[in-house]
């Protein structure tokens, strides 16, 4: 149960939800009582009624005589919350049993990650929640382990369905104490597992997106049913096994800490990582044009960060702004190697200009090779620069190289 508030009154530009709070008023870091705000004078009436209907996935598990308890400012809320991730993140086992610091904004959090215990994991040490049914036993799933191709050198591994959130912290506005920190928590646990998610999807090759899933068992003509002849033999079920590369627990730390600072992966990893899921979702045309747009965004960077090596017919060329084919050839003139062929990445652009402004439809070979080109160069020369290794099990996808940013920096705090 949370409070919804309607706000009316003189000042119609007054913020009425817990993410626009802080208009017009400085926040002070600390806790405050559960309830509806109280009136002042100089300020809107605000009423607040009781909404049922839960907005996201996770569980507050505190007492009602916590809950209701007005705390000082400038401590930190007793709140203990579950919550149960959209989609499943899979993690080396040596991330399980710690403790994580992260966060939303100003929002302020640990992540308690649960047992492995087999088959379905255990719930974390914390306290209340072994004394809710509804978290506790077989039927709720922790963490699992499923079917999957997994490098050797990452094992044990499992998929993470369940985490705990404790030592809850943000600000609250004086003039508005309904908006806690658990509305704040409830409010912004969905774009803290956007960012995460990103993070993991950039770092390992995961597909995650909770709103257009992909999954492992395709049916084969479904919703048919033969009349003659009268059975059913040629419909059945296509089973993939996936390639996973799990995360390790320094990365995992390391992931919950660059969300909790605010911080986005590059763009062009942001578009390798689109490009991806259009790919395995047959939107081929989308596949290309996400590729061809994170790799000229690395070969821009790339070119431009040597312009005083370029010669300099090839450095004017570049000095306002320049598209992909024009990259290219300057790169060619002057010169330049890369981890690709210059052929290939003629090749790309102009199948990218003929998907965009001719209306051609590429194929999903074209499309494939689209995104491994890509992956390829950013691999190489992009800002997270991966390990070049693949491991047995023929992924088309390697692990970020520990050694080419701060994403492994994080540790977990027990």
């Amino acid at each position: 149960m949370s409070w919804a508030c309607s706000i009316t009154g003189r000042r119609s530009n007054t913020p009425s939800s817990c993410s626009t709070a802080g208009v017009g008023h400085q926040p002070v870091v600390g806790v405050h009582r559960l309830g509806p705000p109280e009136n002042h004078a100089s300020e809107p009436v605000v009423s607040c009624h009781h909404r049922f209907a839960s907005t996201s996935n996770a569980t507050i598990a505190l007492p009602r005589a916590e809950r209701d308890r007005k705390c000082a400012p400038g401590s930190i809320m007793d709140i203990r919350a579950i919550f149960e991730l959209p989609v499943h993140i899979w993690v080396m086992c040596d991330a399980l049993e710690k403790t994580y610091s992260t966060g939303y904004g100003e929002l302020r959090f640990n992540v308690v990650m649960p047992d492995g215990r087999s088959p379905v994991g255990g719930p974390p040490n914390v306290p209340g929640i072994v004394s809710r049914d509804e978290l506790v036993g077989e039927q709720v799933v922790w963490a699992q382990e499923y079917g999957a191709f997994i490098p050797e050198s990452l094992r044990p591994a499992t998929a993470l369905h369940r985490v705990a959130m404790t030592e809850v912290e943000g600000p609250i506005y004086e003039h508005r104490s309904w908006c806690t920190p658990e509305h704040q928590l409830a409010e912004r646990v969905g774009g803290w597992f956007d960012d995460v998610r990103t993070w993991v999807e950039v770092v390992t090759g995961q597909d995650l997106d909770p709103l257009h899933r992909v999954y492992d068992v395709e049916s084969v003509g479904a919703g048919l049913t033969f009349i003659e002849p009268p059975h059913d033999q040629a419909l059945g079920l296509i089973i993939t096994t996936p390639h996973v590369l799990p995360l390790r627990a320094q990365e995992w730390a390391g992931i919950l800490r660059l969300v909790r600072d605010g911080k986005k992966p590059p763009l062009e990893e942001m578009l390798s990582r689109d490009a991806r899921a259009a790919y395995r979702r047959n939107a081929n045309r989308r596949a290309i044009i996400e590729a061809a747009t994170a790799l000229e965004i690395v070969l821009g960077r790339h070119v431009r960060e040597r312009a005083d090596q370029l010669p300099e017919r090839q450095r004017n060329r570049i000095n306002g702004p320049t598209m992909f084919g024009t990259y290219i050839s300057v790169a060619e003139e002057s010169g330049l190697q890369f981890a690709v062929p210059i052929d290939r990445l003629r090749w790309l652009n102009n199948l990218r200009n003929d998907a965009a402004h001719r209306g051609e439809a590429p194929d999903r070979l074209q499309a494939g090779e689209a995104v491994q080109l890509m992956i390829n160069f950013l691999g190489a020369h992009g800002r997270l620069r991966r390990t070049g290794e693949r491991g047995p099990d023929g992924g088309e996808f390697v692990l970020v190289d520990s050694g080419s940013g701060d994403i492994d920096d994080g540790q977990p705090e027990g």
